[in-house]
């Protein structure tokens, strides 16, 4: 009889076998940093030699010889880059044991030796140790098949180093890097000062060296980044110039005469219309009070602020005063909703501000209502004591009964007077009367600019964009030969994806609630991880967003992912990541970041958000995400079916009206493009195609999977099942109903669990399974603040621990015997698996303090599972 059949037996007949604590235990549990000789779950591995296969490109996946290739990898950052000879063998072994077959070499190029590669003495010239120990690694790494993948430019600020080349505003000089013909040419000496050396150690070009198997050539840089317009907007004049000049020459090829360009920008100029605002001068107040009427103050979380009627140099004004900032912009919001507004249509706001000290504050047009997605205008201003005016035209993204006007106000604390706010249609106007191809003036960014020169300007920063990475392209693969395959940077909306199109593969990164810094970036002491499992919202989760930007016919990567600790849920995030890329055919998975110290191999915990070599939450589950993923255990959503990204042949002017309207929402362009929701993710594929139909062949057949997501009172359960293994994160009590009895977890209240076979078969013919299971993880003497969102540098010490479960796992049928294994790998004492006519299953105990056991079959002859 199939296992399955007994599930609602099981379900009706299990009771809690263990009593759950009033406080949910923690113990001790720290993964050496060598890996046992003996330990159980150590994977096998086949050597990357010089004379090994290239990986390549087939039927729009990696392949490695005549095999399918999947990447489960990690990224090194900083120094970690650079172990020494001692260490190197053994975190590589490390690495190999759990399954991993990649590394990911991200900001080499950042820091001076022994952070980085560049020598300390200059900062000008590759350091030879730190290359020395670069070559050993790498070989290391190749002697247990785990490949390479180079990031060329992450955080070198080339500017810094070359003569008659100003700061940009930007960092690392991202976006300038794009079009500047001193940095595109000083990143492609370094391009092949890392991929012309040779390997002291494997005597081979890194170029040459089938362990160097990718190169990507910008870590996220992007005319269309998170900040991207803000940052044109604020280029330095050098940069400001420069990028004006080449759009000029753009607009000459396109249009040639001024004649010709005004003709096709003056299309649909319109005047001002009345102001759609009431009391936008705020001489009205409400009743009794001193405060404008028709005006919303929004107060979030701790943020408080009031909002009154004030003269200031002798101009009436609505007068906003923060009394408590927590640091995040929106929680102190000023709103006017219920403006009705139609997409396509061109709108000006325009107002005066001014604050009692220098600071700065966002203003925008967006909906006033969820999602509370933006309409089309978003901008940055500076405010000086002095009472300033600012005017912005835009062309509204969509149809709206329920728009807002907003400014918010969080992140400094200074009093900011507003007046005259005015908002209506109309105020564009064509070419300007100073303003001509004829000397370069035509400018990039300008007021009342209509909808033909916003489209202008998307389309010649997307064909600027796509020409860069073609020629960096053209640099590493043509000129220097690289064998390896190559990447831009990762997708940025719809025109990312189109600057990205020629490259061998797309990739993607995404977090689940990055540190938020209320006050200064990336100061240790002052940061927020908000305590929120992606379980219980797959509205807003992650993953979604992800596989929206998967290219049909290009392999797709994700190599940076993590859900940062110390998130009490952060158990979930190399199941649900792995058990989803793995449905829908992602080909690489690269956690971010295994480590960025050379120095902390040994650490007993965990002291920063998303290094897991010390984190058991994380790093315990890898072997498990390994036979998900890597070994293709779980299965696939079906076959890739294509989204049509544009319908005629002027398939750019169609990418940038997706853009200018959607921005970078991916799950939104393919629900419009083709219906596809986030439902119809959980089981099916899709992927975007500039062409109009395509369909892909996969050249790896495995079986099918089933992903189910539900939320109860806001609670949720994930579950990931196929032939190869099963992966599950959620709440304890939504497990045994939502699993269908499969599982039962008593304690503690959240907690993530794979079931994966140790031999590579499927779970109904493997002799050798492996469950992974924990809850929360967080180090000894950690202090939290109050609500658990941070713990400033009161990382704590070692030993790590961890809340090992109390509960059941169903196996497949079988005599079976198990055992708990300990942190290096190894039993440590038995496990019961209690059997009746029902079936069998494990009983996890936390008296054992492990997040592994390893249940073997015991027959010789195997029952149907």
């Amino acid at each position: 009889m199939k296992w399955w059949i007994h599930t609602l037996i099981w379900a009706a007949m299990i009771v809690s076998v263990y009593p759950v604590a009033a406080e949910e235990a923690l113990t001790p549990f720290v993964i050496p940093a060598e890996t046992h000789a003996n330990s159980w779950l150590r994977m096998e591995t086949t050597p990357v030699r010089v004379d090994s296969p290239y990986v390549t490109v087939r039927n729009g996946h990696f392949a490695w010889g005549e095999e399918r290739l999947r990447l489960w990898g990690v990224n090194f950052s900083f120094g970690a880059n650079l172990p020494t000879f001692e260490d190197a063998p053994t975190v590589a072994d490390r690495l190999a044991a759990a399954g991993v077959n990649s590394v990911r070499c991200h900001h080499m190029d950042t820091s001076l030796y022994p952070n980085g590669l560049f020598n300390a003495l200059d900062g000008r010239t590759l350091d030879e140790t730190a290359m020395a120990r670069l070559d050993y690694f790498i070989d290391q790494l190749a002697r247990r098949g785990i490949f390479v993948n180079i990031n060329l430019h992450v955080g070198r600020a080339h500017s810094a180093y070359l003569d008659d080349i100003p700061a940009p505003a930007t960092q690392f000089d991202k976006i300038v890097g794009i079009f500047t013909p001193e940095l595109i040419e000083a990143q492609k000496d370094f391009a092949r000062q890392i991929l012309n050396r040779v390997n002291t150690v494997r005597n081979v070009r890194y170029g040459d060296d089938p362990a160097v198997a990718f190169v990507e050539i910008t870590n996220e840089d992007s005319f269309f980044m998170w900040d991207g317009d803000q940052q044109l907007r604020a280029l330095p004049t050098f940069y400001a110039d420069l990028l004006q000049s080449q759009y000029n020459g753009w607009l000459k090829k396109r249009y040639g005469t001024d004649e010709a360009l005004q003709e096709a920008w003056s299309a649909g100029e319109e005047p001002l219309g009345p102001n759609l605002l009431i009391n936008g001068d705020f001489s009205n107040k409400v009743s009794g009070t001193n405060r404008p009427s028709n005006w919303i103050l929004e107060q979030h979380e701790t943020s408080r602020a009031t909002f009154d009627q004030a003269d200031y140099l002798g101009v009436t004004a609505g007068r906003v005063t923060t009394t408590n900032d927590d640091g995040v912009s929106w929680h102190i919001q000023l709103n006017q909703t219920s403006l009705p507004v139609k997409g396509a249509r061109v709108y000006t706001l325009s107002f005066q501000a001014a604050a009692a000290s220098a600071r700065s504050l966002t203003c925008n047009v967006a909906q006033a209502h969820d999602p509370w997605g933006s309409l089309g205008l978003a901008r940055t201003i500076a405010l000086t004591p002095e009472w300033q005016a600012f005017q912005f035209t835009f062309t509204c993204t969509a149809d709206d009964d329920n728009a807002r006007v907003n400014v918010a106000f969080g992140g400094d604390d200074a009093t900011v007077y507003l007046a005259n706010v005015h908002f209506s249609t109309g105020g564009t106007t064509g070419l300007k009367e100073n303003e001509s191809l004829n000397n370069d003036s035509v400018a990039l960014y300008a007021d009342h600019e209509g909808l033909a020169r916003e489209m202008d300007r998307w389309r010649f920063l997307a064909e600027t964009e796509k020409k860069y990475f073609n020629e960096m392209f053209s640099f590493i693969k043509q000129t220097l030969k690289t064998r390896a395959l190559v990447t831009g940077t990762i997708v940025f909306g719809p025109l990312g994806l189109y600057a990205q199109s020629d490259m061998d593969f797309i990739d993607s990164h995404a977090y689940w609630k990055h540190p938020r810094f209320p006050n200064q970036p990336w100061d240790p002491a002052d940061w927020i991880v908000d305590q929120e499992a992606m379980t219980d919202q797959p509205e807003n989760a992650t993953l979604f967003g992800i596989v929206a930007e998967r290219l049909a016919g290009k392999p797709f990567t994700l190599s940076e992912y993590n859900h940062p600790a110390p998130m009490d849920y952060q158990a979930e995030c190399v199941p649900m990541v792995a058990s989803f890329a793995a449905a829908h055919d992602v080909d690489a998975v690269w956690l971010y970041s295994y480590e960025h110290d050379v120095s902390s191999w040994d650490q007993e915990y965990f002291d920063s958000f998303f290094d897991i070599r010390g984190n058991p939450a994380k790093w315990g589950f890898v072997r498990a995400g390994a036979a998900l993923f890597r070994n293709f255990g779980l299965g696939t959503l079906g076959s890739e079916q294509a989204v049509p990204l544009a319908g005629s042949s002027d398939t750019l002017t169609q990418l940038a009206d997706l853009h200018r309207r959607l921005d970078r929402d991916m799950p939104h362009v393919l629900q419009e493009l083709g219906g596809v929701t986030r439902e119809i993710l959980l089981s099916e594929r899709r992927a975007l195609s500039f062409e109009s139909t395509r369909t892909v062949a996969d050249n790896h057949e495995t079986s099918p999977v089933v992903l189910e997501w539900t939320v109860e009172n806001g609670r949720g359960l994930y579950g990931a099942r196929g032939a190869g293994g099963w992966a599950w994160t959620g709440h304890a009590d939504r497990f045994r109903a939502g699993s269908d009895g499969r599982i039962v977890i008593d304690s503690p209240g959240f907690y993530a669990l794979t079931l994966t076979p140790l031999d590579g078969r499927s779970l109904e013919a493997s002799r050798s399974l492996l469950v992974t299971a924990c809850g929360r993880s967080e180090n000894t003497d950690m202090i939290f603040s109050e609500d658990r969102t941070t713990v400033g540098r009161n990382w704590g010490r070692g030993p790590v621990r961890i809340q090992p479960a109390a509960g059941s796992v169903k196996l497949p049928a079988g005599q079976w015997r198990a055992w708990a294994l300990g942190p290096d790998g190894r039993p440590t004492s038995a496990a019961v698996v209690r059997t009746t006519d029902a079936g069998s299953r494990l009983m996890l105990d936390p008296s054992h303090g492990t997040l592994w056991y390893v249940i073997k079959q015991t027959a010789q002859s195997m029952l149907a599972y």
